[in-house]
C-alpha cells in the first residue's frame, strides 16, 4: 500500500509498505527512520520502506488531519509543523541507543573495568555519551570489544508526567521569606503568578520568563512545592453540587454561545452532556486552564462517573494512553482535556465545547479555537463557546444561538480617593463577612507603580515599554512583563522615584492592617473561573483603561463582568474615575449595550474584528510596501516592533509572507 507520511521536520514522504490492518491507514502512527511519523493520506506511488505500526488502532482521525490542514492554511503555517505541535509526548517515540551489561560472565578484569560494569549494573542502561564522559572513551570501547558491555536500541517516549508547581505557604509567609532572597522582586512575580493560577507547569513558567534558578530558589525556601497529581482521582460519592430537579432546555444548536453566570453556565452544560450520553453520543470539552480543569474534573466525576474521560498531562502515561484509545472504541463519553487531547480520535463526536475566557493560542499565534471549530465541521458536531463574556467578535455575531444567564449578584460602585487602598465600604464588608467567602482583586502585580514627581509621569520599561513597578523599599524597579530590573531613579532627570497607586502586595498589607488576614479572604490579580464567592471586591482595575490599546474598554468590561459572574451575592467595585460609562453598563448588567457601542466604535475606526492586527518584532525592518497593509512602528530595546493592520480577505496571504521573513516574535491579535 502506498502511504503519505508526515514527518517531524514538517515534510512529507511517500512510501510503499505493508499495512497490517483492515481499516484505513490514515491517522495511524508509524515508526520510521528512528522517529515517529503519521499516516496523513494515500499516495499513487512510493519508495519501498520498512514500517512498524506500534498501535492496533488509529492515533487520530482523518477529520483531525483535515482540520489541521485548514487551520494551518489560515495561519500561514506548514500543516505538519502544526500537527507535531499538538502531538502528545507519550506518542512521540524516538529510537535511542543505550549501553547495558551483556550476559557474559564477569571474570579476570581490572579494578577500573569492574567499577565501570558495577556503575552500569546499578543503572540498568546508560547513554553512551554519559558513560564515556565519566570513564573515558578507551576503557568503555575496550569492554564493548570484549563483550562485557553491549549496545542496545529501543523506542522510547519522553516522560508524560509534567512537573507542576504551587504555593505551599500562605501569601504573607511567602512574602516574608522572600525578603532574604537576592532577587526578591523577580521571585515575587513568580509567587503572584502561582497565586493567580494555583498550579502552573514547568513549561508554562518558562514561557512566562521564569528561570530554573528562580524556581529552585523558591523550592529551597519552601515557598513553592512540586506536584505531579494535580487532578485528584475523585471518589464517586463526592457530594453533588447540582439540584435534583432542573429546568428543561432545548438542545444546543450547531453554533452556540453560553454566557453570564459561571454557575448557570456549568449547570446548563451538564444538562447538555447528560442528554448526549443518553443518546450514545460523545462530547469533547476543551479547557486550557489548569485550575479550572481541576475543579471541573472533581465536579463532573461526581455527576458522570466512568462516562467522564480525562486526557491531560497530569496522568500517569499508562492511564493517558489507555484513555486515548478508549475514546476511539466507546460511545457516549464526556472527554475533558487540555491541548494535549486535541488530536484524540473520539468516536461519534457530536458536541465540541470550548471553556473559559482566555484565548488558547500557541506561541506562533495559532488560536486553537479555530482548529476546534474546523474539527466540529468535519465531524458534523455542534460547537459551543462557554464563557462569562466571549470575545467581542462573537458576542453579537449573526447565525449563532445565544443563551445568557444574567448574574444575580448586586453591583455597587464606590468612588475611591487616589490615596486610598480600601474604602470604608470595603473595610466594613470584609470585617462583617467572617462567615462569607470573599475575593479581593487588584489588577496589578507587586507593590506600586514607579512615579517621577519631577517629570510627572510613570516610568516605562526601557526593554518592552510597560509601566515599571517600584519595590516596597523603593530601591529598585522591575517589569512584570519582561523581567527587567534596575535602580529606582528616573531615566530622564535622575531623581528618585516614589510609589503611585497600589498593587496586590500593598493591598494584602492594608487588608492585614485594617481587617486582618483570614482563610476566607482570597487575593488575586485577575478573576479566575472555577470557584464562586459570596463577595468579590475589585479594589483597583482602572489601570486597564490607562493602556492606549484598541481593546482596553473590552478588557476592562470583561474583567468586571467575569468578576460579576463568579459573585454569589455582591460585587463591589472601587474606582477613582468620576464618570465611567463602562461601569454604568455593568451596574445595569447590560452586556449587549456595551458590545453594540464598542463594535460601532471599532467599525468606525476600522479596528478588529473588522480588520486583523499582527504584531511582530524584527532586527531589520522588512520592505512591506508591496503588501495591502497599514504599518506602525516603534523601537523596543534592540528590536523594532511592527504593528500590521490588514483586512480579513488578505489576512492569510499577508500572514504567510510575514512568517517567511522569520521575525524574532510574531503574534496574531
Amino acid at each position: 500500500m502506498n502511504l503519505k507520511l508526515a514527518l517531524p521536520n514538517g515534510r512529507t514522504l511517500k512510501v510503499k509498505a505493508h499495512f497490517p490492518y483492515k481499516d484505513s491507514p490514515i491517522g495511524y502512527r508509524v515508526l520510521f527512520s528512528g522517529k515517529t511519523a503519521i499516516v496523513v493520506g494515500l499516495a499513487e506511488e512510493g519508495q519501498e520502506a520498512s514500517l512498524e505500526f506500534p498501535d492496533t488502532k488509529p492515533f487520530t482521525t482523518e477529520k483531525h488531519i483535515r482540520a489541521i490542514l485548514d487551520t494551518a492554511s489560515y495561519y500561514g503555517l506548514m500543516p505538519w509543523y502544526l500537527l507535531y505541535k499538538l502531538l502528545p509526548s507519550a506518542f512521540d517515540w524516538r529510537l535511542e541507543e543505550y549501553i547495558t551489561l551483556s550476559d557474559k560472565p564477569i571474570a579476570f578484569l581490572d579494578k577500573n573495568s569492574l567499577e565501570i560494569l558495577s556503575w552500569v549494573k546499578a543503572r540498568g542502561k546508560v547513554k553512551e555519551e554519559s558513560i564515556k564522559k565519566r570513564f573515558g572513551n578507551k576503557p568503555v570501547e575496550y569492554l564493548l570489544e570484549l563483550g562485557f558491555l553491549t549496545r542496545k536500541r529501543e523506542w522510547k517516549s519522553p516522560k508524560l508526567v509534567e512537573k507542576f508547581y504551587r504555593l505551599c505557604v500562605p501569601l504573607e509567609e511567602a512574602l516574608q521569606r522572600l525578603k532574604r532572597l537576592k532577587n526578591k522582586e523577580e521571585a515575587s512575580k513568580l509567587v503572584y503568578f502561582l497565586l493567580e493560577r494555583r498550579y502552573a507547569s514547568l513549561e508554562e513558567l518558562k514561557e512566562q520568563g521564569f528561570s530554573s534558578t528562580q524556581i529552585r530558589a523558591l523550592l529551597k525556601k519552601g515557598i513553592i512545592s512540586q506536584v505531579e497529581d494535580v487532578i485528584p482521582y475523585t471518589n464517586p460519592n463526592f457530594a453533588k453540587l447540582r439540584q435534583e430537579k432542573k429546568p428543561l432546555f432545548r438542545p444546543l444548536g450547531s453554533k452556540s454561545i453560553l454566557m453570564g453566570s459561571w454557575h448557570d453556565i456549568r449547570e446548563r452544560l451538564f444538562e447538555e452532556f447528560t442528554l448526549h450520553i443518553e443518546m450514545g453520543n460523545s462530547v469533547f470539552v476543551f479547557c486550557d486552564q489548569v485550575e479550572l480543569l481541576r475543579s471541573l474534573y472533581e465536579e463532573m466525576y461526581a455527576i458522570f462517573g466512568d462516562r467522564l474521560v480525562l486526557l491531560s498531562s497530569f496522568q500517569r502515561e499508562k492511564d493517558f494512553v489507555k484513555n486515548w484509545f478508549r475514546v476511539y472504541e466507546e460511545k457516549g463519553l464526556v472527554v475533558l482535556g487540555s491541548r494535549i487531547a486535541l488530536l484524540s480520535p473520539i468516536k461519534d463526536l457530536r458536541l465540541v465545547v470550548v471553556l473559559g475566557d482566555r484565548a488558547s493560542r500557541l506561541q506562533d499565534g495559532t488560536d486553537l479555537r479555530h482548529f476546534l471549530f474546523e474539527l466540529s465541521r468535519y465531524y458534523g458536531a455542534n460547537f459551543c463557546v462557554a464563557s462569562p463574556l466571549p470575545p467581542l467578535s462573537l458576542c453579537l455575531r449573526e447565525g449563532w444561538h445565544r443563551e445568557v444567564f444574567i448574574p444575580s449578584a448586586e453591583v455597587t460602585v464606590i468612588k475611591r480617593k487616589p490615596e486610598e487602598v480600601l474604602t470604608d465600604t470595603a473595610i466594613r464588608l470584609l470585617k462583617e463577612g467572617t462567615k462569607e467567602e470573599s475575593l479581593v482583586l487588584v489588577n496589578k502585580v507587586g507593590y506600586a507603580y514607579a512615579y517621577c514627581k519631577a517629570c510627572g509621569y510613570i516610568v516605562e520599561c526601557p526593554r518592552c515599554g510597560s509601566f515599571l513597578t517600584l519595590s516596597k523599599d523603593k530601591s529598585t524597579v522591575f517589569c512584570t512583563s519582561c523581567g527587567y530590573k534596575g535602580l529606582a531613579s528616573c531615566p530622564e532627570c535622575g531623581r528618585g522615584l516614589q510609589e503611585l497607586g497600589f498593587g496586590i502586595e500593598k493591598a494584602v498589607e492594608e487588608v492585614e492592617r485594617l481587617v486582618g488576614l483570614r482563610e476566607n479572604i482570597t487575593f488575586q490579580t485577575k478573576p479566575e473561573l472555577g470557584r464562586t464567592y459570596d463577595n468579590v471586591l475589585v479594589l483597583h482595575a482602572d489601570n486597564i483603561l490607562s493602556v492606549p490599546w484598541y481593546d482596553s474598554a473590552e478588557e476592562y468590561f470583561s474583567y468586571m463582568w467575569k468578576a460579576l459572574s463568579i459573585s454569589r451575592k455582591r460585587l463591589i467595585v472601587q474606582t477613582v474615575l468620576d464618570h465611567n460609562p463602562l461601569l454604568e453598563f455593568l451596574k445595569a448588567k447590560d452586556w449587549e449595550g456595551f458590545c453594540r457601542e464598542e463594535l460601532e466604535r471599532r467599525k468606525e475606526e476600522n479596528l478588529p474584528p473588522y480588520t486583523r492586527l499582527i504584531r511582530l518584532e524584527v532586527r531589520k525592518e522588512p520592505d512591506l510596501s508591496h503588501l495591502p497593509v497599514e504599518v506602525s512602528k516603534r523601537r523596543v530595546g534592540d528590536l523594532k516592533e511592527l504593528l500590521v493592520k490588514v483586512d480579513t480577505k488578505n489576512f492569510a496571504s499577508v500572514l504567510k509572507f510575514l512568517r517567511s521573513i522569520r521575525p524574532m516574535r510574531l503574534e496574531v491579535l
